[in-house]
């Protein structure tokens, strides 16, 4: 019986040696990245500029998977389903975790099925009109529809975003009538705007500024709390006197609930080099117009849980200003 028992514990000790061996080789085979918009938006540029970094931290490839739709809910989706192995990760907008669920059935759970690994920053976003718009001002735009209204037309992401909350707001406070168009991402609703098929959009920079700088597009106002670095001659939203709000949603990155300790952990410093790499802040902001402002998992996951419950309180303080 001795005997027995001896090969058991030296079976044991075998499989927790091995176990322990294979957890310690973490990434053995390359991650997936999921962007929940389109290709061309600036959430997909950036993520594609941090897979490329990651590789260098963790020694792996990163592959970026586009899975856009319904305001991102369809790429947050795929990664709250994805296997729990610490290889796969995603990119996650604030709105498919604190306001959507309150306006609509999704299928996550918001609070449970995400391990948040790093913030990225704010998003920047803007109101944008074509070159040829009659509009120069934000308050030209207004006053347009307020003296026509249901003539004006407005493109962002899908509803439940704070492109389209902010943007409805504001038709509500300023007594404007206009008309939604949703889109999947902003170089959907950017090109729409050029065609003629819309007559304003609210977008983040990637998709706008290359179309400012080429003549294409006019930029009325930044509807975030600050103006542009890149057009630092637009007011913010603030500035024009006309309400006294802001539009802000945090660009995120985590995987799905219960990865590997160790998998969170390297992912999590990985990240935390990428981020507060004074050459890759200066980076993204020049080339995307992203300001990077680096948060950790664990204190994101708790603004998450706070803001949560302030939407299902049914607040919508200032949009999204948190």
């Amino acid at each position: 019986m001795m005997k027995s028992l001896a090969h058991t514990l030296a079976a044991l000790a075998a499989t927790l040696a091995v176990a322990a061996s294979a957890a310690a080789q973490w990434p053995e085979t390359p991650l997936q990245m999921i962007v929940q918009f389109p290709p061309g938006s600036t959430t997909d540029a950036v993520a594609r500029d941090i897979a490329m970094r990651l590789e260098k931290q963790i020694g792996q490839s990163v592959v970026v998977v586009n899975k856009p739709g319904a305001g991102g809910i369809v790429g947050v989706s795929n990664i709250a389903r994805a296997k729990p192995d610490g290889y796969t990760l995603g990119t996650v907008n604030y709105p498919t975790l604190t306001i959507i669920p309150h306006q609509q059935a999704v299928p996550y759970d918001p609070l449970k099925d995400f391990s948040h690994l790093a913030v990225v920053g704010p998003y920047d976003y803007g109101v944008f009109v074509r070159a040829d718009a009659p509009w120069k001002t934000f308050k030209e735009l207004v006053d347009y529809g307020k003296a026509n209204p249901g003539k004006l037309t407005f493109g962002t992401l899908g509803a439940g975003t704070t492109n389209e909350l902010v943007m409805n707001r504001l038709g509500r406070d300023l007594g404007m009538q206009w008309q939604f168009i949703p889109y999947k991402g902003d170089n959907e609703s950017v090109t729409a705007l050029i065609g003629g098929q819309i007559d304003v959009v609210n977008a983040s920079a990637n998709a706008t500024l290359p179309q400012v700088r080429a003549g294409k597009l006019r930029m009325l106002v930044s509807s975030g709390p600050s103006r542009w670095s890149a057009l630092p001659d637009v007011p913010a939203l603030r500035e024009t006197g006309l309400v006294d709000y802001a539009q802000e949603s945090y660009f995120s990155l985590a995987a799905p609930a219960g990865i590997p300790d160790e998998a969170r952990e390297k992912l999590a410093q990985a990240l935390q080099t990428v981020l507060t790499d004074p050459e890759v802040i200066e980076s993204f902001q020049q080339k995307y117009g992203q300001a990077v402002r680096y948060e950790d998992g664990a204190s994101y996951a708790r603004t998450v849980a706070r803001d949560y419950q302030r939407w299902s309180a049914g607040s919508p303080a200032n949009v999204a200003k948190h």
